[in-house]
């Protein structure tokens, strides 16, 4: 891929190659194509899948790629409800900063989201830390940290308000509020 960024190195590669290499290049670059897009149908069958089963990508293990194949959870945080089963009513929690618990990889800090998390990290030799145990270099980050938690919760709370008023509307259930 670094020859074609390159237009005198691809120049110079075009020159040497045969008609029939040539022809063997493409060949190569069209199954490559053709491999991508059913990597990207498959992942649209997925997504739906997902969603018709009520859960989210990240709980299944899938995470937001950079290249944006899978789009952010936290915008499409839509749990699908299927015909005739009760969504579970969404109750908003608020972030207690004094009840988190922190890492730091790549020499960033970050927030632990699940707990189920840790041990995964405690393995590979990442430590866990409470809220009062991270270093005062980390400080500043922190409230950073908790302020996009507190967003994404707000977002996937109302995204889940959407759909058990959807489904209250249509079983005369209580209509709830967004926040």
């Amino acid at each position: 891929m670094s020859l074609l960024l390159d237009k005198r190195e691809l120049k110079k590669a075009a020159k040497e190659l045969s008609v029939v290499k040539l022809q063997e290049v493409i060949d190569v670059l069209n199954s490559v194509l053709a491999e991508r897009q059913k990597e990207s149908e498959f992942i649209i069958q997925l997504r739906e899948y997902v969603k018709a089963n009520g859960y989210t990508l990240e709980q299944l293990g899938y995470k937001q790629s950079a290249d944006g194949v899978i789009s952010p959870i936290a915008e499409e945080v839509e749990v699908a409800v299927e015909s005739g089963k009760r969504p579970v009513k969404p109750k908003f929690k608020t972030i207690n900063p004094e009840s988190q618990y922190f890492y730091v990889e790549n020499g960033s800090l970050q927030l632990l989201k699940t707990h189920t998390m840790k041990k995964g990290l405690n393995d590979r030799g990442i430590e866990v830390v409470g809220f009062k145990q991270v270093e005062k270099k980390y400080q500043k980050q922190i409230s950073g940290l908790l302020a996009d938690a507190g967003t994404q919760a707000l977002a996937n709370f109302n995204a889940k308000v959407d759909v058990w008023n959807e489904w209250a509307a249509a079983n005369n259930e209580e209509i709830l509020e967004k926040r």
